[in-house]
């Protein structure tokens, strides 16, 4: 039996069921609730180590992303490691409103797994655009902040 049996039985779980593609986070401000967090390997297991997160826009400044839609944020471990795990530990620090030295691998284990903790918790996002030095690329780069209680 395929791994995808069944697969036209489920129901797509995002809110708005009417957005089909992937929207990435873009240069804005935004209040984001998670409603996913995974990591795992790229090409069938073989590639570079990913780590991604969804959330329903709760507000947002870009006129592009507007409350109610979903979005994703995703980081790769590239040759540059300490960018990729310096990424995984700001989200994860303001997710769990901890401090930076308190994201361990264990952490980050329960974090993405299937119990998924931080479903519903609530972030703020500042994002904005920077261009490579070397390549000349531009990308963008998320700063997530806990909401002050």
């Amino acid at each position: 039996m395929s791994i995808y049996a069944n697969i036209d039985q489920v129901e797509p779980s995002r809110k708005n069921s009417s957005q089909t593609e992937t929207i990435w986070i873009t240069p804005g401000n935004y209040e984001l609730e998670v409603t996913a967090v995974r990591d795992g390997k790229a090409d069938q297991g073989e590639g570079s180590p990913f780590f991604v997160v969804d959330f329903d826009v709760l507000k947002s400044d870009n006129p592009e992303i507007k409350s109610g839609m979903s979005v994703t944020w995703m980081t790769m471990r590239s040759k540059y490691a300490q960018y990729f795990l310096e990424d995984v530990q700001n989200f994860l620090t303001a997710a769990n409103n901890c401090k930076p030295h308190e994201i361990t691998q264990e952490v980050v284990a329960e974090c993405t797994s299937v119990e998924q903790p931080l479903v519903g918790e609530v972030v703020t996002a500042k994002a904005f655009s920077q261009v490579a030095k070397k390549s000349g690329k531009e990308f963008t780069i998320v700063r997530y902040r806990a909401i002050a209680a």
